[in-house]
């Protein structure tokens, strides 16, 4: 774990009371809303929920070790915060359920404990915004900041030092290089030094209380993109990070698209009936249109969508704006022609969310022209991404056709559920400033 400052734990010490105060309040405000003076009124009854604070409180208290929920390291990104604390929630509501269950009884309010779980997680989400937004002002008007030098020559510390000077709400201040230890600022909270350097000044540095941090000379590699993982003793680094390549993050996903897809079917069912029948009568030929696309791991399958173009016509050519061939161009706009395509998420063809697949003369078009085009086949694609979601759709050049990738190899490497549901969001309400 890597080192943090006093601030930083009092910072994490106040977001766990405040978060503990937080879970409590609603709890007990909870039963006041929806029971009145419950203690008065039917001591039994209250018991039964003061048992129950009793074991929130302990999975709470457990929860809040695990995964690191309330860790506030310099340089945090709010969606990893946000992220750890629907994580957590997500495990206070299963194992609160499985408590219920275990209990067999029917003494506690279902609407009290969606009530409580759906305020927790919104109240709590927008606590994590406003500490880290704290914490970033601070660290830019100065405050708080970890002082670091860099020790030997590396052509890494202009880099290094541009970055901090940018950004300083990383919360470190950057202090110069020195050429040995003697030089070393005593404001110097942590040494950054190159790896040719580790194994001379190790026992010396260590002996004098100073915390070391190798800083390998890997200008050419994104740190947004690269981690490490071990094989043993043999360090390996990852080009890439693929949220959706382990643990339960597939299972996850998957999940979310089949209970999201069955759902909106029956919810959609009558309109989707409606856009059927209006094809049917307004044009000649199939009500659904089924072309070839390349999806996961670059395999072919079926796309479905409701026709709104001339059914004679090349359907290999991407339409564009005043295209003679669409007939229907509502239903493009609209992208409600998209709307059978939840089948091909139901079936495993396709996720709610992810890179839109491309037609074969697209693919390779954008193939040759962007480079690491590749990457959005790492997951499955979407009705609807973070290109969609941000406005880059449609007919474009090369410039534009780079931007969406860019914007679908982000996605690749920065899942998470709370970013689908952003996107998802973003796409229903056409918020392209959000994501």
């Amino acid at each position: 774990m890597e080192y943090r400052s006093q601030n930083a734990r009092q910072r994490e010490l106040g977001l766990r009371i405040a978060d503990g105060a937080l879970l409590a309040v609603l709890f007990w405000g909870g039963v006041a809303l929806r029971f009145g003076d419950l203690q008065a009124e039917n001591p039994a009854y209250f018991d039964h929920y003061l048992r129950l604070a009793q074991w929130l409180g302990i999975f709470w208290f457990l929860l809040g070790w695990v995964g690191q929920p309330y860790q506030l390291a310099v340089g945090v990104e709010l969606r990893t915060v946000v992220a750890r604390f629907v994580r957590q929630t997500g495990l206070l509501l299963a194992l609160t359920a499985l408590l219920v269950v275990s209990l067999k009884t029917y003494v506690y309010s279902r609407v009290f404990l969606v009530g409580i779980f759906t305020s927790y997680l919104s109240l709590g989400a927008l606590l994590r915004v406003a500490f880290v937004q704290a914490g970033r002002s601070r660290f830019r008007r100065g405050i708080g900041l970890v002082g670091v030098q860099g020790l030997g020559a590396s052509p890494m510390w202009d880099l290094i030092a541009r970055e901090l000077a940018e950004r300083p709400d990383y919360g470190y201040r950057w202090l110069g290089t020195v050429e040995s230890l003697d030089g070393v600022d005593s404001d110097a909270a942590e040494l950054w030094l190159t790896p040719d350097r580790v194994l001379a000044e190790l026992d010396a540095a260590e002996t004098r209380g100073l915390r070391l941090r190798v800083v390998p000379d890997l200008a050419a590699l994104p740190a947004s993109r690269t981690q490490w993982s071990a094989l043993g003793n043999v360090l390996l680094l990852d080009w890439r990070r693929e949220p959706l390549a382990s643990g339960w993050a597939p299972t996850v996903k998957r999940g979310v698209d089949v209970l999201g897809s069955a759902i909106a079917l029956m919810l959609l069912a009558p309109m989707m009936a409606l856009i059927a029948l209006w094809v049917r009568q307004r044009s000649r030929g199939p009500v659904l249109f089924a072309q070839v696309r390349y999806g996961y791991k670059g395999e072919p399958f079926t796309i479905w969508k409701f026709r709104s173009m001339d059914a004679t016509s090349h359907s290999d050519l991407q339409a564009v704006p005043g295209d003679a061939r669409v007939l229907h161009p509502w239903l493009r706009t609209s992208h409600l022609d998209e709307l059978p395509q939840l089948w091909n998420v139901l079936r495993g063809d396709m996720s709610l969310v992810g890179p839109r697949p491309h037609m074969e003369s697209d693919t390779q078009r954008y193939a040759d022209a962007v480079r690491g085009y590749g990457i959005r086949h790492w997951v499955r694609p979407g009705i609807t991404g973070l290109a969609q979601a941000r406005g880059l759709h449609g007919h474009t050049d090369e410039t534009s056709m780079a931007e969406r990738v860019k914007a679908d190899v982000y996605y690749v490497e920065h899942w998470s559920v709370a970013l689908d549901l952003k996107i998802m969001l973003a796409t229903l309400l056409r918020a392209r400033g959000w994501v």
